[in-house]
């Protein structure tokens, strides 16, 4: 599939501004519309061509992390939608790796499975590493996607804002800010770009029931995978001096 692009930005914003056309692009495949016959500006795929991400589907197996209110399983929410991103961003040219790609857990114990994610992320090399997860709280009226990151990483903040961003202009349900966070191991650990994002609260029935919809996944997805590609537009791009 063809994937049209935009052009660098100078300035963090600027790229997701620009980017109302591919979002519609999106939109339409989203529904088996066909794209439109334009002339295909491979900015957008160069920027992602051959980096290496770690795409993390928070919990899983014997930790089935937060429940909702409804008895949706954070696991489940996570994976759908790391495997949606991990999709995307390989029709870009990235090199993607997933943690888990079932409803498995990585070790035996919740500490041993928090190592191996890491391991998996510096033994690929990994350029950025991003989990996926779903938020819980006890008061049921807060809801949100929220992206956090290492305290300290400037790297990190430019990446979640970017996600942030996205998730507040594709989802238009959030006003929520990324945030740093000191206390997440998978993120505090490894030297790379590392960010949670928490796709809403599954304490709240009302988002609840969107996480578990199969259409508002992919639409998390996408505004995630268009917070990466705005963040990587503005990065500066190696040129080769090889004729």
């Amino acid at each position: 599939m063809m994937i049209f692009g935009w052009q660098k930005r100078s300035k963090r914003g600027r790229s997701l501004a620009a980017a109302g056309g591919f979002l519609l692009l999106l939109a339409a495949l989203s529904v088996g519309l066909r794209p439109p016959a334009e002339e295909p500006q491979p900015a957008l795929a160069l920027a992602l061509l051959g980096k290496t991400i770690v795409i993390d589907a928070g919990h899983g197996g014997f930790d089935p992390g937060a429940v909702g209110v409804s008895g949706l399983l954070e696991k489940d929410v996570n994976l759908a939608i790391s495997q949606r991103v991990a999709a995307l961003l390989r029709q870009v040219g990235a090199t993607v790796v997933e943690t888990r790609t079932e409803d498995e857990a990585l070790a035996e114990t919740k500490r041993a499975d928090m190592y191996r994610r890491v391991e998996i992320a510096e033994e690929c090399g990994a350029e950025l590493f991003i989990t996926i997860q779903a938020n819980s709280i006890p008061q049921q009226q807060y809801r949100g996607a929220q992206v956090f990151y290492a305290a300290g990483s400037t790297e990190g903040q430019g990446l979640s804002e970017s996600i942030q961003q996205s998730l507040g202009q594709v989802l238009q349900n959030t006003t929520r800010q990324a945030k740093s966070i000191e206390n997440i191991y998978v993120v505090n650990k490894l030297a790379v770009p590392s960010i949670v994002v928490e796709c809403g609260f599954l304490s709240n029935a009302e988002e609840e029931a969107l996480l578990a919809d199969s259409r508002y996944q992919q639409l998390t997805a996408y505004a995630i995978f268009l917070g990466i590609v705005s963040y990587y537009s503005e990065q500066p791009v190696a040129v080769s001096s090889d004729g």
